[in-house]
């Protein structure tokens, strides 16, 4: 089923994990208090772009003033919250700034651990079931994400943003069956490889089906949607789609919690051993992220902070759809 799910769509929910996993909507629940933070104890955890004096880029907190439209607000922990990571420099490595003791609940920090944990597992069985699909073998995602530098996503979506403007951002309001509607989150492919989201009751949540018709994705209070992205796409030759998603504010305040499934900076993507797959010139999966993630509001004007490890191979890559 997950099989048949990514390769016709590449969009499905995922429900049943067993009850030993700590996912459960309570620490849902606790992990999204971090937003009812004062806001005086919010600044030292905002990204160096809108706090200069702070010294995190790539983990910690975009508020909504990283938008025109005001419409998102999202915070990043990295898998330092679990273990440690290399002292080699790299920003893809950098350690996440945490909240401190009396701002959010004092268990916040060992479920932030406990959910990171088991969102990992989850990711890997999902990739065990499609190294069976695809017959190939298992290892070959087990160790390109051994260790990995996935990112665990708290965010909020006020239910009132702010008005249309000369600066606000393409696209943003879209007609649906005669009603003014907001996207949120404009459609994207994601850039990654797997995306597992907790919609935390409230939808919203669209992929874009074959009939270029827009269907919501159902929430499940005891489930995940999860999607793959242009990079899993690439890397299994086309087997497994990629699919469009937005998000719609329905003028309600609205909270997901995504987990981005990543390898390490240091895995090499190259094509995998499937009949039929298009060959491209393999690239540092590091190189490969930060050269989108620094398109994205929350980290402009960060790129030449890490120049690619591989810059010809880089330069390589084919155009993700």
């Amino acid at each position: 089923m997950i099989g048949a799910a990514a390769f016709d769509i590449g969009f499905m929910v995922v429900s049943g994990h067993p009850p030993w996993m700590r996912v459960s909507a309570a620490r849902q629940a606790c992990l999204l208090r971090l937003f009812e933070m004062p806001e005086a104890a919010r600044r030292p955890l905002w990204k160096r772009n809108f706090a200069p004096e702070n010294r995190h880029l790539y983990r910690g907190w975009f508020p909504l003033e990283s938008s025109p439209a005001r419409n998102r607000e999202g915070y990043e922990i990295g898998p330092d919250i679990l273990r440690s990571l290399p002292a080699d420099g790299d920003i893809l490595n950098e350690t996440t700034p945490l909240p401190p003791a009396g701002t959010v609940p004092d268990d916040w920090a060992a479920v932030a651990r406990g959910y990171f944990a088991d969102m990992e597992t989850l990711g890997g069985a999902i990739l065990d079931a499609l190294s069976r699909c695809l017959d190939i073998d298992p290892a070959i995602f087990r160790d390109a994400f051994r260790d990995g530098i996935s990112t665990l996503r708290l965010l909020h979506y006020p239910g009132e943003t702010a008005p249309a403007s000369a600066d606000d951002v393409a696209n943003r309001f879209v007609e649906i069956d005669g009603a003014r509607v907001e996207q949120t989150a404009r459609p994207h492919v994601d850039s990654g490889l797997l995306t597992i989201l907790a919609q935390c009751g409230v939808g919203g949540l669209q992929a874009l089906a074959r009939d270029g018709s827009w269907c919501d994705v159902p929430v499940c209070d005891d489930g995940f949607a999860v999607n793959f992205g242009g990079l899993m796409e690439l890397w299994t030759g086309g087997r497994i789609r990629a699919t469009r998603h937005r998000v719609l504010g329905r003028g309600r305040t609205r909270h997901s919690i995504p987990f981005f499934f990543e390898p390490r900076p240091s895995t090499r993507i190259g094509p995998l051993p499937i009949a039929g797959a298009a060959a491209f010139t393999p690239f540092l999966y590091g190189d490969h992220l930060w050269s989108l993630t620094t398109r994205f509001p929350e980290n402009f004007g960060l790129g030449p902070l890490r120049p690619p490890r591989e810059p010809e191979t880089l330069a390589a890559v084919p155009r993700l759809s």
